[in-house]
């Protein structure tokens, strides 16, 4: 196995969740070698799915990224489970728009007035 030189520059994480706790998927988007494009790089429950460059599988993001993924501390994978979506309230005042007057007045529609 040829060991990589290259270095991943990780650009974001997401950590996917369904109903609020985490799914096991993480997608990792990473710039490329020369800086000029991102690849995104999907891990499922700690194993490499795949990654949208176009080198051979398994490409060194792949191998980099599980190896990133593995040594996150327990205490970052807590800090995830526990960040949550919170809803936006929803107004306490809603407005009825009929008993605000008519729309449709005899007048016609003019930009002089």
């Amino acid at each position: 196995m040829k060991t990589s030189l290259k270095s991943v520059k990780v650009i974001a994480r997401y950590a996917h969740k369904t109903n609020g706790k985490l799914n096991g998927f993480v997608t990792y988007a990473v710039r490329s070698s020369d800086g000029s494009t991102i690849y995104c790089t999907t891990i499922v429950n700690g194993k490499a799915s795949g990654c949208s460059c176009p080198s051979h599988k398994p490409c060194y993001h792949i191998t980099q990224l599980v190896a990133i993924e593995a040594a996150r501390t327990p205490v970052a994978r807590k800090a995830d489970e526990s960040t949550t979506i919170q809803p936006i309230a929803k107004s306490a005042k809603a407005t009825d728009v009929g008993k605000l007057g008519n729309l449709n007045t005899s007048k016609a529609f003019s930009l002089m007035r």
